[in-house]
């Protein structure tokens, strides 16, 4: 059963009217409007159709069930800082699987034939993930520098480097606003474009950024990819992959936010407008297969746990809030309430068996790239 939100306070605020009138056209009292407001008693079924009708909504609108009309949407704040200065755990634990760095280095060395020193940008960098697979595999010379707005990211992006020797530098600022000094011959993105706002002025920043002749990188993800790509054994692999709702909340983000769950997908196309040459499209081809017995079985699992946000048992109360957000992104309570049940059915069939666990994890990253003329 879905958990009721009477939604009859909100609805009388919209029309501007006091208890004592709504009372009086359903025929109850002054305090029975208050016990329904204040989750004391709930109203008769009978009378769901009449403050429907009144409020000149649906039942499932006054139940809570569904977003009203026209509420005011609330963004998804992951395109600013303050998001992000406590993820730098979810972070680090979500790049582990990443890459296979022999594919990466095929890119290198025989898709964007980088032969000579090159200087990268990375954009929306976070702790500096990128520079730390990428610059092994460059020819000697090449330097990184990131660009990230949250500065706990950016502290330990620098401190990574400053421990592993690697040459690069990180500057603590928004990239779209940011006033560079200089051009780049590399300049990448990997998973920001999907959380930001206007995507066009993201890419378009990325190649004014690049010299010409310079390699521009954007690598991105499509959600129903994501979606269909992870599987444990033991569970059914149609629940896991389940978007009941999603689609909705995806194009109802696209609408208001412009923050593009198909970004990866699109990349492509963008950056061909954007007049880049040779744009072509590859498949990251990393696939993370854990079973016991691997080396790092046991940090693979914790990993899982960290970047699904698992490590700690969700309770109604937490579960509540991000209801609320699904609903006014679009789902209704109950895609947002079985989105909440199948988080806390994996979190607890994980834990009980995390000794003795196989699962595998595709992200189906996309890597567009091309050449500034």
């Amino acid at each position: 059963m879905s958990k009721i939100q009477l939604r009859i306070y909100d609805l009388r605020k919209r029309k501007n009217i006091g208890q004592r009138e709504l009372a009086g056209h359903l025929g109850v009292s002054v305090q029975t409007i208050s016990k329904w407001e204040n989750d004391i008693s709930m109203p008769d079924i009978s009378l769901l159709p009449d403050i429907a009708a009144f409020f000149q909504v649906t039942v499932d609108e006054v139940l809570g069930l569904k977003p009203l009309p026209g509420e005011t949407y609330i963004p998804v704040p992951s395109g600013e800082k303050d998001y992000w200065e406590s993820r730098l755990h979810y972070l680090q634990a979500s790049r582990k699987a990443f890459w296979n760095q022999d594919y990466l280095a095929f890119l290198v060395q025989k898709v964007w034939n980088l032969q000579d020193p090159v200087q990268i940008l990375d954009c929306g960098c976070g702790f500096g993930y990128m520079g730390q697979v990428l610059l092994p595999l460059l020819p000697k010379g090449s330097a990184y520098t990131g660009i990230d707005f949250s500065r706990n990211m950016v502290e330990a992006g620098s401190r990574l480097f400053a421990k592993s020797g690697l040459p690069g530098k990180f500057i603590c600022d928004d990239f779209l606003t940011y006033p560079f000094r200089q051009k780049y011959d590399f300049v990448i993105s990997q998973a920001a474009m999907r959380h930001v706002g206007n995507t066009q002025a993201f890419l378009k920043k990325m190649i004014a950024q690049t010299k010409s002749g310079g390699l521009v990188v954007a690598v991105d993800v499509n959600r129903e990819f994501e979606c269909d790509g992870f599987y444990i054994d033991g569970m059914d692999y149609q629940e896991l992959c389940s978007r009941s709702g999603f689609r909705k909340m995806w194009a109802k983000e696209l609408y208001c936010q412009d923050r593009d769950y198909a970004i990866g997908m699109r990349l492509p196309v963008m950056m061909q407008r954007e007049g880049l040459r040779n744009v072509d499209v590859r498949i990251n081809d990393k696939v993370s297969f854990v079973t016991p017995g691997k080396a790092d079985y046991a940090a693979c699992v914790e990993a899982l746990l960290a970047e699904k946000q698992w490590e700690q048992p969700c309770s109604p109360q937490d579960e509540e809030p991000i209801i609320r957000q699904f609903i006014n992104h679009g789902m209704d309570r109950k895609e947002a309430e079985d989105y909440c049940r199948r988080q806390r059915k994996m979190q607890a069939y994980v834990e009980k068996n995390r000794e003795n666990l196989t699962y595998l994890q595709w992200r189906g990253l996309i890597v567009s790239y091309g050449w500034k003329a």
